[in-house]
């Protein structure tokens, strides 16, 4: 059976998508849920996964092709699926040397002399059991990456022989770029495949079994349970550097001086989409601004009383973004026309508080969802949000995670902004700019009394539609905001 894979609709308002490369070819045999191409839209780069397992018999629309939502891009044979053992049994004499030591084979040949026999069984032993002795050290060697090939054979004649078998290219190209030993991996997939979902779930546990195998070479990578203070940051290091990756936005490297005519430079697909979208938004989005100042002063002294704690405990610090976006979904429980998307004749009102939040990426904007925000803990939100800022910037996100969003909440105060006017990303009907936190003097009452004092303040402004909502509404909903922000309790917890 022949199944077609098309374009899918990555979001609400996407039509169309741009094929930014095939991670796969022609002949390539996938299992379900492996990751087929990667797909541009405006403020989307991801990677679609395979439907059904089988081989890929036609790839219809080339590399950096824009096709509409729904057009067919390639073509899988189901009933080849039968056919990925033979990979397996083709390797397998070799692979399992030990299991077929009474082969037939040998005794026909070996039956005059008996002194034979052993020689040919014995070859093969020597040189499987230092592998097997010592497999972390042989794969930890050319984990970094540096030599693709080498891992094949020395893989394949470890315990992690199926695994290794059983991974498409690209789940093969995940494993090195972690340096994730194979024989550490189990497949969840048809006849013991190792999957992307797989890998994954291993990095996300720390990728450190190895670790006690070899000193050396475990300190990049593996965790390290009972070392001194080196280890620790090895199991935080995905986690951290991007949690501190995030407001480290590379800028581009400046421009040389002129030295002849001007010089073009073509649009990336991810800029060409949200050009187009941007504009059609503004277009036909009729705009409207409201902008507060927020006294910070609790949210700050609450962050400052737990960071250190929390960061020991968890390996990441405690985002701002995190509260702001806590203090949202519970302003949306009273206000749920901000929750909600225009469609034309009606105003349909979203059951799940969907909350994007918007990464500056490389090539352009991502705006990755955290579904069903407000039933998360503070600490949960905290996860969510470096986790998914992390991804969005290695183009590791899920089709799941870039869709569906209800409302939107940026934040430009990373980079020092103190005033904004973000476009709405309609659907939606609002989005939220969080601003830099900047200690200003602020007149305060205290016990009565009216004096100066000095505040981290921070300026919100919320960019709404004015199809659906007026400044009144809008006005409302952020004073709740405010008044939980500046009333946030020292006390309150993450968990």
């Amino acid at each position: 059976m022949v199944t077609t894979i098309k374009m899918p609709q990555l979001g609400e308002s996407v039509t169309e998508g741009t094929i930014e490369r095939w991670l796969v070819k022609e002949g390539d045999q996938v299992a379900q849920y492996d990751p087929l191409f990667e797909v541009v839209t405006d403020k989307v780069n991801a990677e679609v996964p395979a439907e059904v397992a089988g081989t890929i018999t036609r790839i219809i629309v080339g590399d950096g092709e824009t096709v509409k939502v729904g057009t067919p891009l390639a073509e899988i044979d189901e009933g080849s699926a039968a056919a990925e053992p033979p990979p397996p049994v083709a390797e397998a004499p070799a692979l399992e040397m030990p299991a077929p030591e009474p082969v037939a084979v040998a005794e026909p040949v070996a039956a005059p002399e008996p002194v034979a026999a052993p020689e040919p069984v014995a070859a093969p032993e020597p040189a499987l059991e230092p592998i097997a002795s010592e497999p972390v050290a042989a794969a930890a060697v050319p984990a970094p990456m540096a030599e693709p090939p080498a891992p094949a054979p020395t893989e394949d004649a470890g315990p992690a022989t199926d695994a290794s078998m059983r991974m498409t290219p690209a789940v093969r190209r995940l494993v090195r770029e972690h340096g994730i030993d194979v024989g550490q991996l189990s497949g969840s997939g048809a006849a013991g495949r190792v999957t992307r979902d797989d890998v994954l779930a291993y990095i996300e546990r720390g990728a450190a079994t190895p670790a006690p195998a070899s000193a050396p070479t475990s300190a990049p990578e593996p965790v390290a349970p009972s070392t001194s203070a080196a280890p620790p940051p090895a199991p935080a290091p995905a986690p951290v550097a991007a949690a501190a990756a995030a407001p480290a936005y590379a800028a581009p490297a400046p421009m040389p001086a002129p030295v002849g005519g001007d010089t073009e430079v073509p649009m990336s697909q991810m800029r060409k989409g949200i050009a187009a979208k941007m504009t059609r938004v503004k277009q036909t989005v009729p705009h409207a601004y409201t902008v507060i100042e927020v006294d910070m002063h609790n949210v700050v002294r609450w962050r400052e009383t737990n960071q250190a704690g929390y960061k020991a405990r968890e390996g990441i610090g405690i985002s701002y973004v995190a509260a702001v976006i806590k203090a949202v979904t519970e302003g949306l429980r009273q206000h749920p026309t901000l929750n909600s998307q225009f469609a034309e004749d009606r105003i349909i009102l979203k059951q799940a508080m969907n909350i994007g939040i918007a990464v500056a990426v490389d090539n352009g904007l991502l705006v990755p969802v955290i579904a069903n925000a407000d039933q998360l803990s503070i600490s949960g939100v905290n996860h969510r949000v470096q986790d998914l800022a992390a991804r969005a910037r290695t183009n590791k996100l899920r089709l799941d995670e870039i869709q569906g969003g209800t409302f939107t909440v940026n934040n430009t105060g990373w980079f020092g902004s103190v005033s904004s006017m973000p476009i709405v990303n309609s659907p939606e009907v609002a989005i939220l700019s969080m601003e830099a936190i900047v200690k200003r003097p602020v007149v305060v009452t205290i016990e009565g009394e009216d004096v100066i004092t000095i505040r981290p303040m921070m300026n919100m402004t919320c960019s709404f539609d004015h199809r659906v909502l007026d400044g009144a509404q809008v006005g409302n909903f952020l004073a709740d905001v405010r008044k939980r922000l500046e009333g946030w309790d020292p006390a309150t917890p993450l968990g």
